[in-house]
């Protein structure tokens, strides 16, 4: 029971986030967790717990790890994070 409690509570979280949170990027999130990251939400690269696109600023919006796969994506050229060049990362 307290199963499909969670699990329900997650998706109406996740539903009210709607399209706006795709930043965040759940399936990068898991990227980095099977990677052997200790990503455990979408803090892990943000400083807000549901980074929406509409209002996102990468000054404010991203810690130092999140700025780093930013810089990292404009040097690479991609259009979603490495998460193995989270390997390179030496800050916190």
């Amino acid at each position: 029971m307290k199963l499909i409690t969670r699990m329900t509570a997650g998706m109406i979280v996740f539903a009210l986030a709607g399209p706006g949170a795709s930043l965040a990027q759940p399936p990068t999130l898991a990227e980095a967790k099977k990677a052997g990251f200790p990503a455990k939400n979408c803090q892990y690269c943000h400083t807000v717990a549901l980074p929406k696109k509409e209002t996102f600023k990468p000054d404010t919006d991203l810690n130092d790890r999140g700025k780093f796969l930013l810089a990292d994506m404009k040097k690479k050229d991609l259009k979603k994070p490495d998460v193995q060049a989270l390997k390179e990362f030496t800050g916190n």
